[in-house]
């Protein structure tokens, strides 16, 4: 049995480590809530920075970083074009109220978007080719190398982790590096369960079979004329049991005459 950490968690625990500790980042993360607190429901909203994942926010920070820096490079005419019912001189002053704040982050948001960059560069090319023995000399060669010297620290970090787990794998040898598809099943599932009124693993999980083939009509008549309901009904019985649905019903929708309470 080979074990292999995540690429994709990998990843976003090695900028979460980077990142907790850099007060710029966290300071920048709190300016990105309270500006978005302060552009609800106002003409400005449009300009609003996306909302932060309150789990797994380091999966997909590319979102806060991309809109600061598109932002800092809009020019402000396409701006005042959009919002046609404030005079320009007070809309400039809005703006730069609300979002003047930005500027004092051009500089660190460049070295974020490198390495947010960095993480999906090592993340595609796992995704696409796999883990194998030759890894990291490959990504050494690619977009992995490139940045400025303050990211020298974090380029080692990556490495390290291709070294640690290409060294697991056998010549000739390649396998998978991340478990994405796996969790988007799950994914699919929880949302398809969400809708039952208790959470519990029931006939619901045969829909992750279902997320993973192409229904057609002829797949649907083969399985109605292959599968009897009433064998369904008896296989559900047996593997998953009475519900928890079902037996709340039972208690609750009782008749009370003639019994004891409990």
């Amino acid at each position: 049995m080979i074990y292999t950490y995540d690429v994709t968690h990998a990843m976003a625990l090695l900028l979460k480590h980077e990142l907790v500790a850099d007060e710029k980042y966290q300071s920048f993360i709190q300016q990105c809530t309270q500006c978005r607190q302060q552009l609800q429901q106002t003409e400005l909203s449009f300009l609003s920075p996306p909302s932060q994942r309150s789990q797994c926010r380091y999966f997909n920070i590319e979102r806060l970083i991309n809109w600061a820096i598109k932002l800092l490079d809009s020019p402000i005419d396409i701006i005042v074009e959009l919002v046609p019912n404030i005079e320009p001189a007070i809309l400039r002053q809005k703006l730069k109220s609300k979002l003047g704040w930005l500027i004092n982050y051009q500089e660190p948001l460049s070295i974020w978007s490198q390495m947010v960059q960095m993480t999906r560069t090592v993340e595609t090319h796992l995704k696409t080719c796999g883990l194998h023995q030759k890894l990291s000399s490959v990504l050494k060669l690619q977009q992995l190398t490139m940045g400025a010297n303050s990211l020298v620290n974090f380029q080692l970090k990556i490495i390290d982790y291709l070294t640690i787990e290409s060294s697991k794998i056998q010549s000739e040898q390649t396998i998978l590096a991340t478990s994405d598809v796996i969790e988007s099943l799950f994914g699919k599932y929880k949302q398809f369960s969400s809708r039952c009124p208790f959470k519990q693993i029931s006939q619901m999980i045969l829909s992750i079979s279902l997320s993973t083939m192409k229904l057609t009509g002829s797949v649907v008549k083969l399985a109605l004329e292959t599968v009897r309901y009433l064998d369904l009904e008896a296989w559900s019985d047996q593997v998953f049991g009475q519900s928890m649905l079902s037996k709340r019903r039972t208690v609750f929708t009782a008749s009370n005459n003639d019994t004891e309470s409990a």
